[in-house]
């Protein structure tokens, strides 16, 4: 279960240390980062179209959707509850009366027909 929880993080890390890798490598070519600020941060919404149709698009298109949707991916694993609702605990369901969720509790109880008819349902359940 610890995998599931980490499993997102890492990736996602590995998606930030790729990006950086890339970004570094591609100054290296460049020689110097000028590069970065000569993209058409603006162009790459005209291009859009054309990527839907996996035509070609520009470099700038796939750097500046990268680093959007690197940015996204990070803002919603950061927003709390998103990663941490699967790391909680599941609740016992050892007897047959804490099956019953709690807010439905106040309407088996108020039923005595009902709450025969799921004690059966459970009781079935468990013997296959």
């Amino acid at each position: 279960m610890k995998l599931r929880i980490r499993l997102p993080a890492a990736l996602l890390g590995l998606n930030w240390a790729l990006f950086v890798l890339a970004f570094i490598w591609t100054c290296k070519v460049q020689e110097n980062v000028l590069w970065w600020l000569r993209l058409d941060w603006a162009g790459w919404l005209r291009e859009l179209p054309e990527l839907m149709q996996l035509g070609s698009v520009s470099a700038s298109t796939v750097w500046t959707l990268w680093l959007c949707v690197t940015l996204l991916l990070t803002a919603a694993w950061l927003v709390p509850g998103t990663h941490k609702a699967n790391a909680e605990a599941k609740p016992d369901t050892s007897d047959s009366a804490g099956r019953i969720a709690p807010t439905m509790a106040p309407m088996v109880d108020a039923d005595p027909a009902l709450k025969e008819k799921l004690l059966r349902l459970h009781q079935s359940l468990e013997k296959l």
